[in-house]
């Protein structure tokens, strides 16, 4: 049966042989196979828009396709990490695998190595190492006392120094409950109050302290409290701002009372003065007495004179105990306000109460001299060490070093180092050694039991030192390092390390060196001091060993 095609009619017919476009089978251009019409308008065989043939198999085979695209690109991926991870695979079981030649080189003990050290010049030094500690030689604590019955209570009401401060002749430290408290110089502390009419080294001190300041004594002598400390201490005290304390009540009664004592000289003289100077003729009666006995007047004008030389020695003696009592009326330095030091400047180490608060016992607390510093040695260490060997002190806490030379090996001991402690004011007493290796203005080296319940220690040797120059104050308290040079080339000597030197079997000591060639030749040596790990040598051949040399000191 010929191919049936679509005509333009509504029915079918057979086509003519030879195909669509052949004889009899020709299309009209706008009815072509390709479904284009001639004006270019997409036909079907029934006529009208029907579409391309393009755009109706298009949307149904562009599906397929992807997804045989997409198939093939996971595929492809997938083969990619496998190949990628079984290379990285061979390659880390490659890095594992060894062979036995690489185990055995591995596991090989290191090539024989040679450690060296280069022989130098140096000046060596034998020293004995210890520990010590530095506090100052004297502590006073400083408690204030009532100058006054008036004042029940004591508060500070001023603080002037803080704690760290210097501090020199004269000058305040506080003011307690309106009174001041001021420091002078003095080798005695402070055990009365100060008054006129009083003598002694006390008095002695003040005179010389405040002649310091720019008030003399005047005429008063050395010792003496008189008319010109009087002056000079109301001086001082005006230059604190305070006036001068008196003596009190009582004295000012004294006072009163010989001042009515001279008046009433004034008067009696007065009087007795008067009547030798009245008129004999201005008395008839003692003119007729005169004339009856011829001896009246007489004994009349005897007796107002004898009146008269007895009232003027009275005047004097009274004048004299006016001014005694003035004296003992005048300006008074009280123990209460009064801090002698043998040493000044001195140090504020510590201030214990703030101001408004009650004096809680001592207020202040001050160090005088310099500091001074003991090391501790054991019996071993004591030995050789002789008074003059040189000394070097180092506070790791500082950094700062100082030097200083023996002075004395003490006696064994177990109490720490310190120094001593002197109560000054209310409720002091008699010195007191007071501390501890943690204290250090405890008690004094050499001493008996500190004081405060501190624990004696080990029993040590004191080895105490005399500082080339005062200690700086930041030392004070520290435990340092003290270092006593016992023994010391008097110049630099050729050294090695002490590990470099050996004995070899015929028995002299040897280094060996290494020349540039790493060559190894023995070098027979005498040894000499050794410090700080290293040792004199001197090579029997000298120029077989110079400084540079490298020597062996270990493999």
């Amino acid at each position: 049966m010929g191919d049936l095609v679509r005509g333009p009619g509504p029915e079918f017919g057979p086509a003519e042989s030879g195909g669509p476009d052949g004889p009899g089978g020709e299309r009209p251009d706008s009815e072509r196979a390709d479904g284009v019409g001639a004006a270019g308008e997409a036909t079907g065989p029934y006529g009208g828009d029907q579409g391309t043939a393009d755009d109706v198999d298009g949307p149904a085979a562009a599906a397929p396709a992807r997804s045989r695209m997409a198939r093939r690109r996971r595929a492809l991926l997938a083969v990619a990490a496998a190949s990628a991870l079984v290379a990285c695979g061979g390659l880390g079981a490659a890095t594992m695998i060894k062979s036995p030649a690489e185990r055995a080189a591995g596991t090989a003990p290191p090539h024989d190595t040679l450690l060296t050290a280069p022989a130098a010049l140096r000046v060596l030094t034998r020293s004995t190492v210890t520990r010590g500690l530095v506090y100052p030689p004297t502590r006073y604590d400083v408690t204030p006392a009532a100058a006054s019955a008036d004042i029940t209570r004591l508060y500070v009401s001023r603080l002037s120094v803080a704690a760290g401060d210097p501090v020199a002749n004269g000058q305040q430290l506080a003011e307690v409950s309106g009174q001041p408290l001021f420091v002078l110089a003095g080798a005695v502390p402070a055990y009365r109050d100060i008054r006129p009419g009083t003598s002694g080294p006390d008095v002695t001190q003040l005179q010389t302290a405040l002649a310091a300041l720019g008030h003399d004594r005047g005429s008063d002598a050395e010792g003496t409290y008189g008319p010109g400390t009087a002056r000079a201490v109301t001086a001082f005290y005006r230059a604190l701002g305070y006036p001068a304390p008196t003596a009190g009540p009582t004295a000012q009664q004294a006072v009163d009372a010989a001042q009515q004592a001279v008046d009433a000289d004034l008067q009696a003289v007065d009087a007795l003065q008067a009547r030798a100077a009245a008129p004999a003729a201005a008395s008839p009666t003692a003119t007729a007495t005169a004339g009856a006995d011829g001896a009246g007047t007489t004994v009349d004008g005897a007796g107002t004179a004898g009146q008269l030389d007895d009232a003027r020695r009275k005047l004097a003696d009274d004048r004299q105990a006016l001014a005694r009592a003035q004296e003992a009326n005048g300006p008074v330095v009280p123990v209460g306000e009064l801090v002698f030091l043998p040493v000044l400047p001195a140090a504020v180490t510590a201030v214990n109460a703030s101001v408004g608060a009650p004096v809680p016992g001592p207020l202040l607390s001050l160090t005088s001299g310099a500091l001074a510093v003991t090391g501790q040695l054991t019996p071993a260490q004591a030995t050789g060490i002789t008074p003059g060997m040189a000394v070097e002190i180092l506070s790791e806490a500082t950094g700062g070093t100082a030097k200083g030379v023996v002075h004395e090996v003490g006696s064994p001991t177990t109490v720490p180092p310190a120094g001593q402690v002197i109560a000054i004011g209310g409720g002091a007493g008699s010195p007191a050694p007071a501390g501890g290796a943690g204290n250090p203005d405890g008690g004094a080296p050499g001493s008996g039991p500190a004081a405060g319940g501190a624990q004696p220690g080990p029993a040590y040797l004191p080895l105490r030192i005399d500082p080339a120059e005062p200690l700086p104050a930041g030392f004070s308290g520290q435990n340092v390092r003290i270092t006593v040079e016992r023994e010391a080339t008097a110049a630099p000597v050729l050294s090695v390390p002490v590990a470099a030197v050996y004995t070899e079997a015929s028995g002299p000591a040897a280094v060996t060196r290494v020349d540039g060639a790493g060559r190894r030749i023995t070098v027979p040596v005498t040894t000499g001091v050794d410090a700080d790990g290293f040792v004199a040598v001197t090579p029997v051949d000298a120029a077989k060993l110079q400084p540079g040399d490298q020597v062996v000191v270990g493999r």
